[in-house]
């Protein structure tokens, strides 16, 4: 894994379990993720040719999340899509969001992913990040438990 950002794992989950699954994934191993900065999720960016294809491609990443009842933090913009996974509540990275990540992998394999050159700047896969960035900050406690009345 990368010697700058290493992964913060929810505190329920079994690191060498999860860091096998992770690392084959990160770029830094031959893989298209990044992890964010502060360690805690993962993310990257998917092209296609089309908007059709990358609609589709979102279509079938959120036919995932619903079987698996796990959300990503994600925008789009024409032909790409940006995706981070991470879990809110316990913060950090979990079995779900690896898990997710792979399975984006192979849909986008599936639907024609364009190949485009990994951005790894300051943690960040891509120019959508920021728009991702602000639905999040604005969507609230999605993860957090409710307290009943």
């Amino acid at each position: 894994m990368s010697s700058t950002q290493q992964p913060h794992l929810t505190a329920n989950s079994d690191p060498e379990a999860l860091e096998t699954f992770l690392s084959p994934l990160l770029v830094a191993n031959g893989g298209r993720w990044i992890l964010t900065m502060d360690g805690q999720a993962l993310e990257r960016e998917f092209k296609f040719k089309t908007f059709a294809k990358t609609w589709d491609f979102m279509t079938a990443v959120s036919l995932q999340c619903k079987i698996k009842n796990h959300h990503p933090e994600w925008s789009n913009v024409f032909d790409t899509t940006f995706i981070r996974w991470t879990t809110h509540h316990p913060k950090g990275l979990s079995e779900k969001d690896i898990e997710l990540a792979t399975i984006c992998d192979k849909l986008a394999a599936d639907f024609g992913e364009v190949a485009v050159e990994t951005h790894q700047q300051q943690g960040e896969a891509c120019g959508l990040t920021g728009l991702a960035n602000r639905a999040a900050g604005s969507a609230g406690d999605c993860c957090v438990p409710k307290k009943s009345n």
